[in-house]
């Protein structure tokens, strides 16, 4: 990590607020609460749970589209929390989040000139790093499970180890320079491998090597070993993952672009989100300033943070005037006049993978939780960009200065939903999670409708029990003879025949779905009062008895309709 070398006072300070800057984060994650948002509940902590105790095979996508995900970035978690109280667990991982403010203060020295006194140079990187630890997005996600703020710790390494060495990417013999961006790029591709819409800042810091400078060539090789890097920390880190789905599901991303891979097991779909996506190119053009107005245009929750909006704006403005630059400079009789330095080509390389990464999260996305590397790193190619402008250091010093305290001050954080806090986050223990006794466990199915998230509550039943669920935001019995939806046929008829006990775990406001759902596998309810199934992270849902509608031997066995 590149800290003062000549000024003992401004390394000590620096060494100092860095060490304690992550714990600081740590301690407010406590103070914002237990973690209980919608995707912990819904595939969070099943998934981790399903892989540790190898329930594949055994339920049928119980947390809907999220039960195909890559658990490992949920392991640790999980883990975490069967042994450490809630609190701690919620520190560590703030702890662990609030690290970016490190990587952020690296990429804030680094763009940074060298000849820029290192009291000053080390004060901004800190002004800059914590001005891109307290945004609307990142706040709202500390202490949360949706990871975006963890797997920018990999994003965030990546670039910087891109952009290190004092352009020695750039200025450096091929060998190391080499070496260098296939470390970034497995960094990055780490990324990837456990959240795979990481992959926006995997394109973006990839093509950024093609016109960041230099010779063709060397441009070349430059994308070509950071394209190799990434390719091998996703293998790391999904590899495993993927190859399971290829052999399970007969496709390698399952269930997304099954319109590609045509996996029997699902419908012919893509199964990508792309509501948030802006429809023409106006529209495209104008989304950091209309989704500034009403944040619903990027995701589900009210925050507010102009971060990116600066900077898509500060860039904007910087490649106009470098281009009217360049005109002038076509038409002088020296010609252009461009640095070539390995430093300034770093930086360019910097401009160039945000403004890229974030072009590809416009066309795939748009969904701004998937964008928090970038949120973080907007006062850094602030910072960068505003050098670049043809006006004395003192105005340059002063615009930044005004845009990042502005940026501060007005960031507002949303909330994904907090709950009260409990000994632990919750437990694979009954005792977290408050199920009703079952008489016949080994002798039991219990079935899953509705939308809401319950696959948490799995962990809280006795292990021998799958889980079905027959509709959801994933799959339907509209979906005819897709694989998924027979296997679970046929194994209701089995369970019928063997005559098994039979149970239905939906929330209250779902209660549709008994007269909807349950007759198209020839069930229905009991016609008896749900048990309540009490947990830390949400209201009770409901277990409610069903029965065959009639005996399995009159049942019409065709295939779903």
């Amino acid at each position: 990590m590149p800290l003062p070398t000549q000024d003992r006072s401004a390394r000590r300070l620096a060494l100092s607020l860095l060490l304690a800057g992550p714990l600081l984060f740590g301690l407010w994650a406590v103070l914002l609460g237990q973690d209980g948002n919608w995707d912990l509940r819904n595939y969070h902590w099943y998934n981790a749970y399903a892989f540790l105790t190898g329930r594949w095979g055994m339920d049928v996508a119980p947390a809907q589209v999220a039960s195909f995900y890559n658990p490992t970035l949920d392991l640790p978690f999980f883990l975490a929390a069967q042994v450490l109280p809630a609190r701690v667990v919620e520190f560590l991982l703030g702890s662990v989040q609030g690290a970016n403010l490190v990587l952020l203060y690296g990429l804030a020295w680094t763009v940074q000139r060298p000849a820029t006194p290192e009291r000053r140079r080390a004060l901004v990187a800190l002004g800059v790093a914590v001005c891109g630890m307290v945004g609307g997005g990142q706040v709202g996600l500390l202490g949360t499970t949706f990871y975006d703020n963890v797997i920018s710790l990999f994003v965030l390494g990546g670039i910087l180890v891109a952009i290190g060495g004092n352009g020695a990417a750039w200025d450096g013999p091929n060998g190391p320079a080499f070496r260098r961006v296939a470390l970034a790029g497995l960094l990055v591709g780490s990324g990837v491998g456990l959240k795979q819409p990481t992959i926006v800042f995997a394109v973006g810091t990839c093509a950024a090597f093609l016109a960041a400078g230099g010779t063709p060539w060397r441009r070349l090789f430059l994308a070509f070993f950071f394209g190799l890097g990434v390719l091998a920390g996703m293998a790391i880190f999904s590899g495993h993952w993927m190859w399971f789905l290829w052999s399970h599901f007969q496709n390698p991303l399952f269930p997304y672009f099954n319109n590609v891979f045509h996996s029997p097991w699902g419908t012919p779909d893509p199964y990508r989100d792309d509501k948030f996506i802006p429809k023409g190119p106006i529209a495209a053009a104008l989304f950091p300033f209309a989704w500034a107005l009403d944040p619903k245009l990027v995701g589900e929750i009210v925050f507010r943070d102009y971060r990116v909006l600066a900077a898509y704006v500060v860039l904007l403005l910087t490649g106009l005037m470098a281009l009217g630059r360049w005109l002038r400079g076509q038409f002088a009789a020296e010609g252009p006049m461009v640095d070539t330095s390995g430093p300034a080509r770093a930086r360019r390389y910097l401009l160039l993978a945000g403004a890229l990464s974030y072009l590809v999260w416009l066309k795939l996305f748009a969904i701004y939780r998937y964008l928090i590397p970038l949120e973080m790193l907007a006062p850094v190619l602030i910072l960068a960009a505003v050098a670049l402008w043809p006006a004395p250091a003192r105005t340059r010093g002063l615009v930044t200065a005004v845009l990042l305290l502005v940026l501060a001050a007005t960031g507002q954080s949303g909330t994904w939903a907090r709950v009260p806090w409990g000994d632990r986050p919750f437990s694979a223990k009954v005792s977290e999670v408050q199920a009703p006794v079952l008489p016949r466990p080994d002798h039991t199915v219990i079935l899953m409708t509705g939308y809401a998230p319950t696959s948490f509550l799995i962990a809280g039943f006795p292990a021998q029990i799958p889980f079905l669920r027959l509709q959801s935001y994933f799959i339907h019995p509209d979906q005819g003879d897709i694989l998924l939806n027979r296997q679970m046929r046929q194994r209701i008829d089995q369970g019928i025949a063997n005559g098994d006990d039979f149970y239905l775990l939906l929330a209250h406001w779902e209660t549709w779905t008994m007269d909807q759902i349950l007759p198209r596998y020839g069930l229905k309810g009991a016609g008896e009062p749900c048990q309540p199934v009490t947990s830390t992270l949400d209201e009770p849902m409901m277990l409610c008895r069903i029965i065959p509608l009639q005996p399995a031997a009159d049942r019409d066995m065709n295939p779903v309709n």
